[in-house]
């Protein structure tokens, strides 16, 4: 394979990851309506840790770094959490 046959599956790729992280930021968008209507808190961190043990196991498993895959999500998690906290808007 070449180069530019490389490059193009490397691009696809990326178009595949920016349209996964649109999906889940619908879907933060959508907890964070349940969360509003249930009148919980915006934040979880026991959920957090959970899910950070869970990207350090899947990380390992695909060969990956531990603290790049951390580091990558927490940007994912911490945009989310923005998203959600512009979606529940003033507590009443």
């Amino acid at each position: 394979m070449n180069l530019e046959n490389l490059r193009k599956k490397m691009d696809e790729i990326n178009d595949e990851i920016v349209a996964l992280f649109s999906k889940r930021l619908e879907i933060a968008k959508e907890i964070a309506k349940v969360k509003k209507e249930n009148k919980l808190p915006l934040y979880d961190p026991e959920r957090e840790e959970k899910q950070r043990a869970i990207l350090r196991q899947l990380a390992q498993k695909h060969g990956l770094s531990a603290a790049v895959v951390e580091e990558i999500f927490q940007l994912f998690v911490e945009y989310s959490k923005l998203m959600m906290k512009m979606e529940m808007g003033p507590c009443d």
